[in-house]
C-alpha cells in the first residue's frame, strides 16, 4: 500500500453524535499538555449545527470519491462501539498495509473501537487498555517531553504513511517507540517492510500535517516542522520536497479549535496526479497545480472544529499500489 495509487475502496467518516473529549489523565497528557491540570477543556457534544454541516461536506467528500470510481463506506454505530469521541476520522484508528487491515492500539482508551463501526480487520491490536502509569505526567506543562512511557505499544493509525514497503511512523505523544516495534513485528522482517521511525520531527500528533507524500519521488513537508531533511529516511533526501505555503487562516466554531492552522496540508492523493484540498488553500492549490497535480477542491467547514481535514476523515481500504518500490527510486 501506499498514499497515492488510484483508490478503489474507502472509508469516508460520519460527526454523527461527535463529543468533546472525556476529561481524564490520559487525553490530559495526550492532547491537553499545554494546560494546567485545573484548567478546563471543551466538554460536552458538538452542536447540531457544527454536525449537519460537517455531515454535509463529509457526503460531498464521499461523492468525489463515488465520481472517482471508488466504492465508498461509511461508518455506523453499532452496539460493539464504545467510542466517546465519534467516527468522524477513520484514519485515526485504521491502518491498511498490504493485505492487512489493522486496528491500531490508538494512544488513549476512548477510541479504541471506533473500528468496529467501520470495518473488519484483520489484526486486532486495540485490546490493551491503558491506565495513568502508562503515560508521563510530568508533560503536563512540558511539551518538551512525549506523553506516553514506552511500557506498552501506543499509537494511532494517522502516525503512519506507506510508500511500498517502507512505512514512515511519526514518534510523538500518539505514536511511542514500542508501538513501533510492535507494527515492525507484524509486518516482519525490515526485508520485507521497513518501518522508519522519525524522531523530533513533530511531537504533538500525527503525521499528517507534517508531511504527505504525494506521488513517487515527491512530498510536501510542513517548513515549520520539517526544518532539517536529515530527519528523514535518507532515502527520500533527494526528493522533491516541497514546502508548503503559509495556510491561509481558517476559522472554527465551538468553545476552541481542535486542530491548529495547518490543518490546511490534510490532504489526499486520489491517484498520482489527483489530490484532494481543503478549498479555502488557494495558494497551495495553485503551487499543487504548477507542479502538474489535478486539484480537487472540497470545502470542510469543521476541518478545524472537529479535527480533521480529508486526509483524516478518510482511510483507503483498497488502492491500486505496487509494494516492490523503493523510496530512492
Amino acid at each position: 500500500m501506499n498514499e497515492w495509487g488510484k483508490v478503489k475502496k474507502v472509508i469516508v467518516g460520519i460527526a454523527d453524535k461527535a463529543k468533546h473529549y472525556n476529561d481524564n489523565m490520559a487525553n490530559r497528557c495526550v492532547l491537553f499538555a499545554d494546560r494546567e491540570l485545573t484548567a478546563s477543556i471543551p466538554h460536552g457534544s458538538y452542536s447540531s449545527t457544527i454536525i449537519d454541516e460537517a455531515n454535509e461536506d463529509l457526503d460531498n467528500l464521499a461523492n468525489i470519491y463515488k465520481q472517482f470510481g471508488a466504492d465508498v463506506v461509511r461508518p455506523e454505530y453499532t452496539a460493539d462501539v464504545k467510542s466517546f469521541h465519534y467516527l468522524y476520522c477513520p484514519r485515526d484508528n485504521i491502518l491498511t498495509v498490504d493485505d492487512k487491515i489493522i486496528a491500531s492500539p490508538m494512544s488513549t482508551n476512548d477510541r479504541k473501537d471506533e473500528w468496529k463501526g467501520m470495518c473488519d480487520v484483520t489484526h486486532d491490536l486495540s485490546r490493551q487498555e491503558f491506565d495513568d502509569t502508562d503515560y508521563v505526567l510530568d508533560c503536563l506543562q512540558n511539551k518538551n517531553l512525549l506523553a506516553t512511557h514506552n511500557n506498552k505499544p501506543m499509537w494511532d493509525a494517522a502516525n503512519v504513511l506507506r510508500a511500498g514497503r517502507n512505512i514512515l511512523y511519526q514518534l510523538s505523544n500518539t505514536g511511542n517507540y514500542a508501538g513501533a516495534t510492535q507494527l515492525q513485528k507484524l509486518l516482519g522482517p525490515t526485508t520485507e517492510f521497513k518501518v522508519h521511525v522519525l524522531k523530533d520531527v513533530y511531537s504533538f500528533s500525527h503525521i499528517d500535517t507534517t508531511l504527505a507524500l504525494l506521488k513517487p519521488g515527491i512530498a510536501l513537508i510542513n517548513p515549520e516542522r520539517v526544518t532539517d531533511k536529515s530527519k528523514l529516511p535518507i532515502e527520500m533526501q533527494n526528493w522533491d520536497l516541497i514546502e508548503c505555503p503559509d495556510p491561509i487562516p481558517m476559522d472554527y466554531a465551538g468553545e476552541e479549535p481542535a486542530m491548529s492552522q495547518c490543518t490546511g496540508m490534510n490532504l489526499c492523493m486520489l491517484d498520482e496526479d489527483t489530490v484532494i484540498v481543503q478549498a479555502t488553500q488557494i495558494n497551495l492549490i495553485s503551487l499543487l497545480e504548477q507542479k502538474g497535480f489535478t486539484v480537487v477542491p472540497i470545502h470542510m467547514r469543521h476541518q478545524r472544529s472537529l479535527g480533521g481535514g480529508p486526509h483524516c476523515c478518510t482511510v483507503e481500504l483498497e488502492r491500486e499500489y505496487d509494494l516492490d518500490w523503493t523510496l530512492n527510486e
